[in-house]
């Protein structure tokens, strides 16, 4: 038998920016190696770091923009093992999309291991 209770439940596994600003500080810990992922957004293919950890603990996902991943990357290093049980501290900014809108993004504002 196969749980899929998780799978079926609202909400979504990834941490979205919209949650992020619900809360004055934010804490995602990874918890297994990161790996690249091709995603697309508003009809573009582009990489992304998949990264899967815990937020309030519960299992969680997120895909991080380059920005994201060489904020990490300065603090940690470029081995992604290395980043396992890292602490990030995440935060809320505006950018424009791809098709000229204003949209929430999130911004890793602090990285502890």
């Amino acid at each position: 038998m196969v749980d899929i209770g998780t799978f079926t439940k609202a909400g979504s596994m990834y941490i979205k920016a919209d949650e992020v600003k619900k809360y004055p500080t934010i804490v995602f810990v990874i918890t297994q190696e990161p790996v690249l992922v091709e995603s697309e957004f508003e009809g573009k293919k582009q990489p992304k770091l998949h990264c899967e950890g815990e937020f309030n603990k519960e299992a969680r996902q997120m895909d991080m923009s380059k920005t994201n991943a060489r904020i990490i990357e300065k603090i940690l290093g470029t081995d992604t093992k290395k980043w396992i049980g890292a602490s990030l501290e995440l935060t809320t900014y505006q950018t424009m999309s791809s098709k000229g809108k204003l949209i929430d993004a999130i911004l890793v504002k602090g990285v502890r291991m």
